[in-house]
């Protein structure tokens, strides 16, 4: 068997919330929409900062690294957005797993930033009501756009013309 790297442990309960939280103390830097030198190494090291906070709560744990809590809060968000999305889905079937206490918080982390969400009540092919032709705040629907008043024949005419001449 290959001396090479050894495969790190699984993530403890502990150490997963406190990423979360430590996370959750920098969002200043992390929601800044920089994306200059300076920025990306003061990420960096709010990234190294929760890394020694979540190796300080695990002394006898594996350390690790600021890029390994990197990815794992990317797929923290990654999983709980997944389960999210499963939750919405309708079509009978067992019921989504429970997000667990670090994808709550990772969700909530997530509030206030834009999110592309469906047309509530229907889809966009759907046929279009009386009542659907105002504006709830949502979802917008605006008169259909007016009818052209140049007949298509006439200007393809005048074109086959243009094209002609030259």
């Amino acid at each position: 068997m290959a001396t090479g790297k050894r495969r790190a442990t699984y993530f403890n309960n502990i150490e997963l919330e406190t990423l979360m939280h430590a996370y959750g103390d920098f969002p200043h830097i992390f929601r800044k929409k920089s994306n200059t030198a300076a920025a990306a190494k003061e990420r960096e090291t709010a990234w190294e900062k929760i890394a020694s906070r979540v190796n300080a709560c695990n002394p006898a744990g594996e350390k690790r690294t600021w890029q390994q809590l990197k990815m794992k809060y990317k797929n923290i968000v990654q999983t709980a957005n997944r389960k999210k999305a499963d939750a919405r889905k309708t079509g009978g079937g067992p019921a989504p797993p429970p997000l667990t206490v670090a994808e709550e918080l990772a969700l909530s982390h997530n509030t206030g930033r834009p999110v592309a969400e469906g047309i509530p009540g229907g889809s966009s092919s759907s046929e279009c009501t009386p009542q659907d032709t105002n504006c709830d705040g949502a979802v917008c629907l605006v008169e259909e756009p007016p009818q052209a008043t140049t007949d298509i024949g006439t200007v393809s005419r005048q074109y086959s013309k243009d094209f002609t001449k030259g």
